[in-house]
């Protein structure tokens, strides 16, 4: 024990940055706001989080049953101690189901876990304490430095052992007790002055009567940098480096994705990031500033590239809003950056979840499950504009209304259109552009011009009757160029493709030309709308409408339209360009057909 002879609280002069409290250690240890509850983390351990919670207990059911990547300490479950390695769910105790004279204290055993080998890089941790006794603290120090208990040259490591051995004997037997330890009793004396120095606030805060006041949090962080000092090396943290995670999400393969603030450059991070992160990190985004942030792609293997992150970025971004011809996100496969002028307006967060949705566009049952989310929305929609027109009674409300605006045609389109702006208000508040409510970009759109034009004159466009022209033309033009295109555009190509686009690339205004999912998707509802519609406008039997070639037509040119209409949409941002196309389509179908 010879590195314990010294006063355990006299420091070298090393060249270590000064942490908050003033001492020449850095300041490793910070507390956090996650959801509800304020976490103690460590700057070389960012995976754990710990929760310090006064009067904190666990039912035995709900500890057995805990999330993966569970420890709970010292009295917070109330079972016998157990480690569940399947679940990774463990219970560090001396209080229930056991003889607590003959079990080892808390900090025993999480001492004897890292001893054997314990691995915490790969996965979140959470660790739940109710109370900061020395002991529990102890455990936590020995849990956030569990890749530093096993490296002989970074710690002062018999220190370590005699320390938490002594302090466990004091905990499960008492203080009259502490011989049992079977230290020297010149060691012994040394280490009850630690003991006594690292209680120091904590006795005096009961003797205060404030014990029960004290912020938990802050209290183990004070303690843990005690324990720093007594326990690191000189020296061992001169190359330190202050790197905070800001946010980070599980991927796939074992592969994360994180955020990180360091005052260094990404290629001076790389090796700090491996040794915090192992080979876990498949994608880091380091802030440097506010909003400008650097994206490097470390594991060479995933299954994308930093393209479609890029993608995905510009596509969330409100500082990009999907547009070209502004800065945006990019770079080369392996790094690159966010938008260089104004910076993003993403959150860390929000940077994670975009890499997390590059990932999940690649599982065929979340674009099914997206799909059927869509459909089910579009449905319910139809259904009410279908209820309101056969329930359509204006004359209850206006009596001067004119004869077309009394037709259920009428009263099923403005349904239409309110219940989907309705729900588009819902649905995209927060990112109007995604659904195409924005203003069109980019100019190739323009070639799809002919397909509008053919559509038109295949006859196959649903347009209102000549009934309506000749009792009432201007609300008949109104409707067909108007409210008719503008309401199927906005729930096809406004709200459907866009839930559909959350999980899915789709084009822009200068990317190549592909059929994407979100097209064929909002095609199919839409063709297949186009055709109950049909089956409901004839004048015949249904049977015999099923069997004629006009069901069969206006369903194909919807598909046809619909492709047009979902490419249209894409290239343009917008669906302006699709709601005029598909008025162009209804002009050109009425100057031939309808009116002729």
């Amino acid at each position: 024990m010879e590195d314990t002879d010294q006063s355990p609280f006299t420091l070298g002069n090393g060249n270590l940055k000064t942490d908050t409290t003033g001492n020449s250690f850095p300041d490793r240890y910070a507390i956090k706001e996650a959801g509800t509850d304020r976490v103690l983390t460590c700057l070389e351990a960012p995976n754990l989080q710990v929760i310090v919670k006064a009067g904190l207990t666990v039912a035995t059911s709900a500890a057995r049953k805990a999330p993966p990547g569970t420890i709970y300490l010292d009295g917070v479950a109330q079972v016998e101690p157990f480690l569940d390695h399947d679940r990774k769910v463990y219970n560090l105790d001396h209080h229930e189901g056991c003889v607590r004279a003959f079990t080892l204290a808390t900090c025993e055993q999480a001492l004897i876990m890292c001893v054997k080998g314990l691995d915490l890089r790969d996965r979140e941790w959470k660790i739940f304490a109710n109370e900061p006794d020395l002991d529990t603290i102890l455990a936590i120090w020995i849990i956030l430095n569990h890749q530093r208990v096993n490296n002989r040259e970074a710690i002062n490591r018999r220190a370590l052992f005699a320390l938490v051995r002594l302090e466990g004997v004091i905990d499960s037997l008492g203080l009259e007790l502490r011989e049992l330890s079977g230290l020297p009793a010149d060691l012994l004396q040394k280490l009850m002055r630690v003991i006594d120095r690292l209680r120091t606030d904590e006795l005096e805060r009961k003797k205060a009567g404030e014990w029960t006041k004290t912020d938990y949090s802050e209290y183990t962080i004070s303690v843990l940098r005690k324990l720093d000092q007594f326990l690191i090396k000189v020296g061992e943290l001169d190359d330190f480096k202050g790197i905070e995670e800001l946010a980070r999400i599980e991927l796939t393969n074992n592969r994360i994705a994180v955020v990180v603030a360091s005052d260094l450059g990404i290629y001076e991070l790389e090796p700090h990031l491996t040794k915090l992160y192992g080979n876990r990190l498949g994608w880091v985004a380091l802030r440097k500033e506010k909003n400008n942030y650097t994206l490097r792609q470390m594991d060479l293997f995933m299954p994308v590239n930093l393209e479609d992150v890029y993608q995905r970025l510009n596509y969330t971004d409100p500082a990009v809003k999907g547009r070209m011809g502004v800065n945006r996100w990019g770079g080369s496969g392996d790094i690159g950056g966010s938008p260089r002028d104004l910076g993003t307006k993403l959150s860390p967060a929000e940077i994670v979840s975009a890499c997390r949705d590059v990932i999940e566009k690649r599982s065929d049952i979340r674009h099914v499950k997206r799909f059927l989310l869509s459909a089910l929305f579009c449905l319910s929609i139809l259904f009410a504009a279908v209820a309101t027109a056969q329930n359509w009674p204006p004359t209850l409300w206006l009596s001067r209304l004119s004869t077309g605006m009394r037709s259920q045609e009428f009263g099923y389109y403005s349904a239409l259109l309110i219940v989907t702006l309705v729900t588009l208000a819902i649905v995209a508040f927060r990112r109007p552009w995604q659904f195409g409510i924005m203003l069109p970009a980019g100019k190739d759109w323009w070639r799809i011009l002919p397909i509008a034009v053919i559509c038109g004159l295949t006859g196959g466009m649903l347009t209102p009757d000549k009934t309506m022209f000749a009792t009432d033309p201007y609300l008949a033009w109104a409707l067909a160029l108007v409210l008719l295109p503008l309401s199927l555009e906005l729930l096809f190509r406004g709200l459907v493709h866009g839930m559909m686009a959350q999980l899915a690339s789709i084009q822009d205004s200068e990317s190549r030309w592909f059929f994407s999912g979100p097209t064929i998707g909002s095609t199919l509802l839409y063709a297949t709308a186009i055709g109950i519609q049909t089956l409901m406008l004839a004048d015949g039997p249904i049977m015999t409408t099923l069997t004629s070639s006009l069901l069969i037509k206006a369903v194909l040119v919807a598909g046809m339209f619909g492709v047009a209409a979902g490419m249209i949409r894409e290239r343009s941002h917008s669906i302006l360009p699709a709601w005029l196309f598909h008025a162009l389509a209804a002009l050109t179908a009425l100057l031939v057909y309808r009116l002729m």
